[in-house]
């Protein structure tokens, strides 16, 4: 009998250290799968919110959408782009379009936005009754605030919503630098219904 408790004795042993590799592998498995999700928002891609109307009809309030945070190292950005980026002031990351590139001249002119003399066919600007809102200037008598012609600086991109009547942008902070772009937003992954690419 004594030999049939110890085989028992031996079984529950085993069961336990069993159970504690499994607790373990579970741990480890969770802490690399943490680290790796880490790895993937610093260096590859990052999600983000979206908490105001400024980018309709592109993107909703409460839309989720991934920024690919490591293309730009081997490609600059480009006009239409939609960027994270932290603005020139204190403040939140904020996503708007790029629509002035460094060396750019940009104005002002019946409602549109004209780049080195040239219209910019904006598809993607919200429309009130069937026409595209009109983009005005800012008037607090800053360079940037488009009353007047202005040149974006280098090395530096001008923002804007694609709802133009309520964005703080670069009309508003000025032009943003190459290095406070944080990624190029590439797709929408919430809410289900409007899953897909940020094309124009």
């Amino acid at each position: 009998m004594s030999g049939t408790a110890e085989g028992g004795e031996h079984g529950t042993s085993g069961r336990r250290s069993s159970s504690s590799r499994t607790v373990l592998e579970y741990v480890v498995l969770a802490v690399v799968a943490i680290s790796v999700a880490l790895l993937i928002q610093a260096f590859l891609v990052k999600p983000y919110r979206i908490p105001s109307p400024s980018m309709e009809d592109t993107l909703l309030v409460g839309d989720r959408v991934l920024a690919d945070r490591i293309s730009w190292r081997f490609s600059d950005p480009q006009r239409g782009d939609i960027v994270v980026f932290h603005p020139p002031t204190p403040g939140p990351v904020l996503i708007k379009r790029i629509v002035g590139l460094p060396g750019d001249t940009l104005s002002l002119r019946d409602g549109a936005v004209y780049v080195n003399g040239e219209r910019l066919t904006e598809p993607y600007v919200h429309r009130v009754d069937g026409a595209p809102e009109p983009t005005e200037p800012f008037t607090m008598g800053l360079p940037w605030n488009l009353q007047q012609s202005y040149t974006v600086p280098a090395d530096s991109y001008f923002m804007m919503g694609d709802n133009r009547t309520d964005s703080a942008d670069s009309r508003d902070f000025g032009p943003v630098a190459r290095d406070q772009l944080v990624g190029r937003a590439f797709a929408r992954y919430w809410p289900v219904g409007r899953i897909g690419g940020l094309g124009e």
